[in-house]
């Protein structure tokens, strides 16, 4: 694995779903379709945890200007070129996908959990997307 750590881009999974996005061509539909997998999933799965998470930064650095650490050398510009769209209708149900992420259905979070040392890092690194998007 190239990348990994507790950052929500610090994964290479996180890197294939920001390509994903990248190369969408309709966005929104696609960030709604992948939280309504994890929203509506009984056991959510490593690749699509991923995806949602994504997501949810990638509307929290569209609308709050959130800097992410990432090695996509374009993001940050990529990012504001997207703000001609109205990403806050979906705030709210990446509200509910990270919730859906951190809750004990959910691959990721049994695979952190294991991490002692930095699990409580990880939940708060998504915790702190979850309370910018409810502002």
């Amino acid at each position: 694995m190239g990348a990994w750590n507790y950052g929500v881009f610090d994964d290479d999974t996180a890197y294939d779903a920001l390509d994903d996005l990248k190369a969408s061509s309709n966005i929104i539909a696609d960030i709604e379709r992948y939280f309504d997998e994890v929203i509506q999933a009984e056991y959510i799965g490593y690749d699509e945890a991923h995806y949602a998470l994504v997501s949810a930064a990638f509307i929290d650095s569209v609308i709050n200007d959130t800097q992410y650490r990432c090695d996509g050398d374009d993001y940050f510009e990529w990012t504001r070129l997207q703000k001609c769209f109205d990403f806050s209708p979906l705030k709210h149900k990446a509200i509910k996908a990270i919730d859906a992420v951190l809750s004990d259905n959910s691959e990721l979070k049994e695979l952190w959990e294991e991490n002692e040392e930095l699990y409580e890092a990880w939940k708060e690194d998504k915790l702190s997307i979850k309370k910018r998007l409810q502002q």
